[in-house]
């Protein structure tokens, strides 16, 4: 363990001992405890980066007692800087870049775009300090993955959806489609084809008034209702 890894741990040893001091009851202590030795066993045993997802599934898997439970919102909840799971977790990320840097090659350790490399902050002599700029890092690191998948779900094909609620008020609504969900201009084509009137008669079928799909000779091949969602479908993609 390098002196740099021992110095991470040891100041996130020295925020649980803070946080604990300042808690208002033992139960808050315990989850407190609780929550350290699962970070602890996740960066520096399992060698992993901790997420808030993770950490409750592994919190909850060791400690189940109702009353020492521990939910999502408790570590994702800032409360204005007063929420001691949240600040602990936090400490833990940031201990995680010091952690888990020797495992990798030097080369890596460099993110593009990033002012400062892991190796750059393991420089800094101040170990606080050094621990506050690894946090910082870490926590740049994880808006700018939360800000490109927004940039992904604005720039995603929409499905817009038409309607009325029980009440009767008009219901219009967009949804973003999963890129593998999305048609392409060929499918697009396809269902124009499909729901086209003259093309229907061609292949022997015909439509009813309540959207359904019957062959010439009386046989019903959908439910009603059937053309319309693929028309709807065609339109949404009319840009």
């Amino acid at each position: 363990m390098t002196p740099e890894v021992k110095d991470a741990l040891a100041v996130v040893d020295a925020r649980l001992v803070e946080l604990k001091a300042a808690a208002t009851n033992d139960q808050v202590r315990v989850k407190l405890g609780n929550l350290h030795e699962v970070c602890r066993v996740l960066v520096v045993d399992a060698a992993q980066r901790p997420t808030v997802p993770e950490v409750v599934r592994r919190y909850a898997a060791r400690f189940v007692a109702r009353e020492q439970s521990l939910a999502e919102q408790s570590l994702r909840n800032k409360r204005g800087g007063a929420n001691p799971y949240a600040m602990l977790y936090e400490a833990w990320v940031g201990a995680a870049e010091f952690v888990l840097a020797p495992s990798r090659r030097r080369s890596q350790l460099h993110v593009p775009g990033e002012m400062l490399s892991t190796d750059d902050v393991a420089g800094i002599d101040d170990v606080p300090l050094r621990h506050q700029v690894g946090l910082m890092l870490a926590q740049n690191r994880s808006f700018k993955a939360q800000l490109d998948i927004l940039k992904d779900v604005r720039n995603a094909p929409f499905l817009r959806i038409e309607g009325t609620t029980e009440g009767g008020v008009a219901l219009r609504q967009s949804l973003p489609l999963a890129s593998h969900l999305t048609l392409t201009e060929t499918e697009v084509e396809a269902l124009k084809d499909f729901i086209d009137e003259r093309r229907m008669r061609a292949r022997g079928l015909r439509d009813e008034e309540d959207g359904s799909v019957w062959t010439m000779d009386g046989r019903r091949l959908s439910d009603p209702g059937f053309l319309e969602a693929l028309d709807k479908i065609v339109r949404s993609y009319d840009r």
